[in-house]
């Protein structure tokens, strides 16, 4: 007895890859070849180029001028001239002698002050003089009346001692109001002589007073136009203290103001070449260079491929 069993079966993949390498190479004009050449030159020259010396050093005025700025001080001599001169404008001690001295007045005057010395020395020996000639008046009526009476028989009677009676009476009356007369004309005269004296001494005290004011308001008034002088000096001293000042801040802004000028056109000088290396890159990057580049394409391909079977074969036998 024999057994065989037989079978077969297959199947094949196949794989492949395919790979393709392209070079591009831009056609460029000679022209534009060289000018872009040399532009790349001129960038890689700046790179030998020190970047400390493109920057400007300070300039000498700019240097100048700070040592002025440093040093400025000014002329403090007169602003302290100024200060003394005002602070002694402002002191008025001077002023306190006057404002404590006693007001100027004026004394009154009496006629009755020193009276006798206005008297006349001679006014007894007047008075004397006046009553001896009334005197020898007096005498020569007496007679006259004693011849009167003796001639009318009325000499010796009680009528004529009444007559010599009132004629006496009379005659001192008429003595005392001569001698009263006399001393008081003299009293009149000594009074009024001293009445002007006293009027002369008073409007002299009255000038005097006012020539005293005058005095002392012309005093202070020339101390006050001195010290007026004084702070106007010390106004121009300080003034010309700051003229000068400003003079020098005028000129050492000047200095910076040059010497930054100067030192800006150094800098200009020295960055002129990367400046201008910029422009020039701009100026390239600017021109249609791709109007007349062309392109030239190399292209390589390469195919790989790989084939699988897949299958069953199964025999199997037994003999007879």
């Amino acid at each position: 007895m024999s057994l065989k069993i037989g079978g077969s079966a297959s199947k094949t993949k196949t794989t492949s890859n395919t790979t393709t390498n392209s070079t591009r190479t831009p056609v460029v004009p000679e022209w534009a070849s060289n000018l872009t050449q040399g532009v790349a030159g001129r960038v890689g020259g700046l790179l030998n180029i020190d970047p400390q010396s493109a920057v400007a050093p300070v300039h000498g005025l700019q240097n100048q001028a700070g040592v002025g700025a440093q040093n400025l001080s000014g002329q403090t001599w007169n602003y302290e001239g100024g200060i003394d001169l005002t602070r002694g404008v402002a002191n008025t001690q001077w002023l306190d002698r006057y404002m404590r001295a006693p007001s100027a007045n004026v004394q009154s005057e009496s006629l009755l002050s020193n009276l006798d010395a206005y008297m006349s020395p001679y006014t007894k020996d007047v008075v004397d003089t006046a009553l001896a000639d009334y005197d020898f008046g007096a005498g020569q009526t007496r007679a006259q009346q004693d011849l009167e009476l003796a001639g009318s028989g009325a000499f010796g009677g009680s009528g004529s001692a009444l007559t010599r009676s009132m004629t006496e009476d009379a005659i001192l009356r008429g003595r005392a109001t001569t001698s009263a007369n006399l001393r008081d004309q003299a009293f009149q005269r000594g009074t009024a002589l001293s009445n002007q004296d006293a009027d002369r001494r008073q409007q002299a005290n009255a000038l005097n007073a006012q020539l005293q004011l005058q005095d002392w308001n012309q005093r202070v008034g020339q101390y006050m136009a001195g010290q007026d002088q004084r702070l106007r000096a010390g106004a121009q001293l300080a003034g010309l203290a700051g003229d000068f000042e400003a003079n020098q801040r005028a000129n050492i802004a000047t200095q910076a103001q040059v010497g930054d000028a100067l030192r800006n056109v150094d800098q200009q000088q020295r960055q002129a070449p990367f400046t201008t290396t910029q422009q020039i890159v701009a100026a390239l990057n600017g021109l249609p260079i791709g109007l007349f580049t062309g392109e030239q394409t190399d292209s390589t391909q390469k195919t790989q491929g790989k084939s699988t079977t897949i299958g069953v074969d199964v025999s199997a036998g037994r003999p007879a």
